[in-house]
């Protein structure tokens, strides 16, 4: 029997469907060591100063500006050493006018100083030293609080953390910060012709490209996956595949996702009493994509042609994997360049181009990639992918696009 795909619809009805779906997101407290990449599900708010003490920036001496005004090579500002301060030390010297105190880098500031001589405009003499430049007030110094004040909001809920938002959290001694739980994801293959990648395929069969990129893509995104197997063109091993999957966040299947006989992922949806809210999107390559929920979670079945699978992944699955994080921004990271040839597409479709990129000079140079869907070797060369939009029929060399990168 030959199935007819749902209603295709545009692209842009598709991403609003998808992002009207309700995410349920759980929290957790975590070690900062295990932080990286992960998504604030709490303001971090800093309850102190930082530096918690001025401090000084250089090695030198610690004075009062204004005995050093007016101080040059030829008639220098004449000081007498008081002390020293040095760094891990607490200071308890009160600078008096006419006076210098020795400090090294990162030592606290003493008492009524206000700017810190670099060693290279000092000459020592016994007790005393010469300053042969003047300073400006504050010049060389990080006072109490000018890195990051108490009360200050450093990192906002929704907000993917850094390496160098964990030092800031070290710095503030904030050791556990709680982040949303990333969501587990449920990856599927289908398709007779499918067999692992250990097998020698005879002819007629194929390897199992999609799991390990789909996989390997969502790791990058710090999702945790689990590959459920690989699903015959039968309905009840497909259903059987899905019931394994009841207790992940998201199920995605690639294969089977199209209308020919044996392409049973939507009936195998809606036996289980899942919905389909979608079957086709106007766009090339990836038209026979599936999203719909099952079990009140969401379920993609993606083409089996890989880079039809992997653009469909990147365009539509992963702004929500990046929701069920907790991220607010769910969009990847996008280059704007030129082209370096014309591109042609089809009138009234949504067309992805793989595409390299290059610089020259200071302006990005984007080179189309024409292959075919079935074609993988170009999804290893590419930078990631342009976006004709169904209302064009291509665009001229020399034109600004947008690149859509990988991430």
């Amino acid at each position: 029997m030959k199935r007819e795909f749902l209603t295709a619809i545009s692209p842009k009805n598709a991403i609003d469907i998808i992002e009207s779906i309700g995410v349920t997101l759980k929290t957790e407290p975590i070690h900062i060591e295990e932080a990286l990449d992960r998504v604030l599900a709490k303001d971090i708010i800093s309850e102190e100063d930082i530096p918690p003490f001025s401090r000084s920036l250089v090695d030198g001496y610690a004075v009062n500006v204004k005995d050093t005004q007016g101080a040059k090579e030829t008639n220098p500002s004449l000081l007498t050493i008081k002390g020293e301060v040095r760094v891990g030390e607490e200071s308890f010297i009160s600078l008096e006018n006419g006076k210098a105190i020795s400090i090294t880098t990162g030592a606290m500031l003493p008492q009524n100083a206000d700017g810190v001589v670099m060693e290279e405009y000092i000459r020592r003499l016994q007790d005393e030293i010469e300053v042969t430049k003047p300073i400006f007030k504050g010049e060389n110094i990080c006072f109490m609080g000018e890195d990051i004040k108490k009360g200050e909001r450093l990192k906002s809920q929704g907000e993917r953390l850094t390496a160098f938002d964990l030092g800031v959290c070290a710095a503030l001694g904030i050791s556990h910060i709680t982040v949303y739980k990333n969501p587990a994801i449920a990856i599927i293959s289908s398709g007779d012709e499918i067999v692992d990648i250990e097998k020698n395929p005879p002819l007629g069969k194929i390897r199992d490209i999609n799991r390990y990129t789909i996989t390997n893509l969502l790791k990058k995104e710090g999702v945790q996956c689990n590959f459920l197997g690989i699903a015959k063109d039968a309905i009840h091993d497909i259903s059987t595949k899905l019931e394994a999957a009841k207790a992940y966040d998201m199920t995605i299947v690639s294969g089977g996702s199209s209308k020919g006989e044996r392409d049973f992922i939507v009936d195998a949806i809606v036996k289980l009493g899942g919905n389909i809210l979608f079957h086709g999107v106007n766009i090339k390559p990836g038209k026979p994509v599936i999203f719909g929920t099952l079990w009140g979670k969401p379920v993609f079945g993606l083409p089996g042609h890989p880079v039809s699978c992997i653009l469909v992944l990147v365009r539509f699955v992963m702004p929500l994997i990046r929701r069920l994080k907790g991220e607010l921004t769910t969009e990847g990271k996008n280059i704007k360049g030129i082209l370096a040839t014309n591109v042609p597409s089809s009138y009234g479709i949504e067309e992805y181009i793989r595409v390299t990129t290059n610089y020259r000079g200071e302006t990005l140079i984007i080179h189309p990639l024409f292959a075919k869907s079935s074609v993988i070797s170009p999804l290893s060369q590419a930078s990631g992918y342009i976006v004709v939009p169904e209302g064009l029929e291509g665009y001229e060399k020399g034109e600004e696009v947008e690149v859509f990168t990988w991430q």
